[in-house]
């Protein structure tokens, strides 16, 4: 155990003992066999429905909706998530979850309703979850009895909204804690039993001690609270995923014996099914400040390479081209490097200014002016994409029709906040165009509200914009196409499959587990943080088999009569002799997951056999490679041994980018729909231009030298 100063805290040679692995902590956990969640929707995700209820929902990261179910999907503790809206509550009851999140419903449905665990929402990176020590038993509950609920739990978590203020000192940037306040002195009025309380929501640096003092002045005589900070680190759209398989777990506690059982007992919940070397602990104001620096760096790559998008732009560079050379430098690497209109959701933005905000309030100018910047480039970038679409639309929008394909700030997400869609029609209503908006997932209501708070007069809203329920409607006898939201139904980018060859059936290397290699290309989600591909759509080798550049694959095994099916993420066994080409009759596409291997044919060892993600190391991405791409693990030696599987080996099989084609928009219909001259802009560059070019659309994309207008290259 760290050695302990006088007054109770760390000495520096204590501090220096110190490991981020709490297993080295000679302190025993207390049980945590309750869990109550103030706050049902995104920690920083969804929206209120009763602006004056007590919890709402809070408007940063992502929440606990998904945090609470996965929570009591993978571990032996029962959740009571609470709030006091409700019609949320009910919502969550419900088969029509308040948020979607790919994945979310089967889980919650397993968990609530103590039902058989089934996929139902497949295609996404999480598909095939394990779930092999799932029981089958009711432990995820919603109530608006927030009294009975604090106290019946061991640890709470309080995921309330922590909004940037509108009144007052740091009006515009410094965090409104009205909410974590109000939920601190409801914990403190209620609870009769010590409790560990844990900070979910996003909070200014040093927020916990705000918490402590509150609980400690007004609790029961001989109640005790240990503060802990736990912050999320999940994505929109891959929520699922990230926590099944997180990078890290942080948990800030004080560097005191209390401080320790508290972060020892939450990892312990954690621990039944993340690496316990994943789990990190430190103090508590390092791990609420590393959930504000991590979202302020992230949205930096983003402004950064945007801001690249407006020289490439002018000078004939594709920025798809730059940020993948750039993406290659192992110093950089590959994530959010995708040109977009600029980042949208609460947490990038909401983050950045509370880091302005302490900067000022620590007189750090220059620091804050630094920070300012990244909020003011994304500004400018959406300003930048109107006046690109104005000036091609002949700089006059007045009556012309405007189809806006996508209104969240993400794809697989239906969350709307701060998205770069609502500045762009609002921009678009203010220059009297007519607009018409498609999003598979956003309900109308929110694109409404999202407007109207951003300004919009009612009465011209409803004159000039409509809400549409396909994008064939929105499309038709539009003027142009504006693509915001990068969804998979609007891409026209297709990766063919391998073709066939007449080769006889031979049996592969060795027998063993099937293996899964991926592309080269960088690990981790591609629909979350823009993992960037080489510019083709695929890579192609001498022999015919083409590999997909921005997906990989993994093999199904159907031996019908001495093969093994596990569930998709457990290993792949089989038995009776060596498996032949026919065993292999579908191939199932499957994003990698984000922890990668250190090289070809080597592992990372926190990693399970059927996870291994190669990097293959030393490899150029841009050359052609068709061995590497399956292979075997020796059940043996525990070795992996990557297999050349030619085209010839696997013609019965096929990969594919995408496993519901039939959803794909039919641009040549859109086309037949359209008045002339007909423009797109893609905002995402998901497009394939040339075959859009081909069906008459005049296009231009961020970052890219369009055909509208832009004669330099000509």
């Amino acid at each position: 155990m760290a050695a302990l100063g006088p007054s109770g805290h760390l000495s520096a040679a204590g501090m220096a003992q110190r490991t981020p692995n709490l297993s080295t902590a000679n302190i025993p956990p207390k049980a945590v066999k309750k869990i109550t969640c103030l706050g049902s929707g995104f920690v920083g995700g969804m929206e209120t429905l009763l602006d004056t209820a007590l919890f709402h929902v809070d408007s940063a990261d992502l929440g606990q909706g998904p945090t609470s179910a996965v929570i009591a999907f993978k571990s032996d503790v029962e959740v009571t998530v609470v709030d006091v809206n409700a019609d949320r509550i009910s919502a969550w009851q419900s088969n029509e979850l308040p948020i979607y999140e790919p994945g979310l419903y089967d889980i919650v449905r397993a968990v609530r309703d103590g039902d058989p665990f089934h996929q139902q929402d497949k295609g996404h990176a999480f598909y095939g979850i394990p779930h092999s020590d799932y029981s089958n038993r009711p432990k995820l509950f919603f109530s608006t009895d927030i009294d009975q609920a604090i106290k019946d739990a061991d640890l709470i978590f309080v995921c309330v909204n922590t909004p940037t203020k509108t009144h007052g000192v740091g009006k515009g940037s410094a965090a409104d804690l009205d909410f974590v306040e109000a939920a601190t002195r409801t914990i403190a009025r209620v609870a009769t039993q010590d409790k560990i309380v844990v900070e979910k929501s996003t909070v200014p640096c040093r927020t916990a001690q705000s918490i402590r003092e509150i609980l400690a002045a007004n609790a029961y005589p001989g109640v005790c609270f240990d503060v802990l900070s736990n912050p999320e680190f999940l994505a929109e759209g891959t929520a699922v995923a990230d926590l099944l398989q997180p990078d890290r777990i942080i948990i800030g506690s004080l560097p005191i014996p209390a401080g320790y059982r508290a972060a020892s007992s939450l990892a312990e919940v954690y621990g039944q099914w993340v690496p316990r070397e994943r789990i990190i602990t430190m103090n508590l104001w390092s791990s609420e400040l590393s959930k504000l620096a991590a979202n302020a760096l992230l949205a930096q790559r983003i402004s950064s390479v945007n801001a690249l998008s407006a020289i490439c732009e002018a000078t004939g560079a594709d920025v798809d081209e730059v940020s993948y050379a750039c993406g290659l430098d192992s110093r950089i690497g590959p994530q959010m490097l995708k040109a977009g209109p600029g980042f949208g959701g609460s947490c990038f933005q909401k983050d950045i200014f509370n880091i302005v905000y302490l900067s000022e309030s620590l007189h750090l100018y220059e620091i804050a002016d630094y920070w300012r910047a990244i909020i003011d480039m994304n500004e400018h970038q959406k300003q930048r994409f109107t006046k690109r679409i104005i000036a091609c639309l002949y700089n006059n929008l007045a009556g012309k029709k405007l189809a806006v394909l996508g209104f969240a700030f993400k794809k697989d997400t239906s969350d709307t906040r701060e998205s770069p869609a609502i500045t762009l029609v609002s921009n678009f209503v203010a220059e009297r165009a007519r607009v018409a908006i498609y999003d598979p997932r956003v309900p109308q209501q929110a694109i409404w509200r999202e407007l109207a708070d951003n300004g919009c007069d009612p009465e011209v809203l409803k004159r000039n914009v409509s809400v549409c329920s396909s994008a064939y409607t929105a499309c038709e006898a539009a003027d142009a196409v504006v693509v915001v939201t990068e969804w998979d139904e609007f891409s026209n980018k297709t990766i063919a499959p391998a073709p066939a060859a007449d080769a006889k059936e031979q049996p592969l290397a060795r027998t063993g587990t099937i293996k899964h290699a991926n592309t080269s290309f960088g690990s981790s989600r591609v629909a979350d943080q823009g993992v960037l591909s080489p510019p083709g759509p695929m890579l192609e080798s001498p022999a015919g088999f083409q590999i997909p550049a921005r997906k990989s694959a993994s093999i199904i095994i159907k031996d019908p009569k001495n093969g093994e099916i596990k569930d998709f993420n457990a290993q792949r066994t089989f038995s009776g002799g060596s498996p032949l080409q026919s065993q292999f009759t579908d191939l199932a596409p499957f994003e990698s997951p984000r922890r990668q291997s250190t090289g070809l044919g080597t592992r990372d060892p926190n990693v399970p056999f059927e996870r291994t993600n190669a990097s293959w190391s030393g490899h150029n991405p841009l050359t052609p490679i068709a061995a590497t791409f399956y292979g075997f693990e020796d059940r043996k030696s525990g070795r992996e041994n990557f297999t050349s599987i030619t085209n010839e080996r696997l013609q019965v099989g096929k990969v594919t980018s995408n496993p519901k084609p039939s959803g794909k928009l039919d641009w040549a219909r859109v086309a037949k729909s359209m008045r002339k001259p007909m423009f797109v802009f893609d905002g995402r560059n998901i497009l394939d231009h040339g075959k859009l070019e081909a069906l008459g659309f005049r296009v231009e994309a961020i970052g890219k030298r369009g055909t509208a207008g832009n004669d330099l290259l000509a």
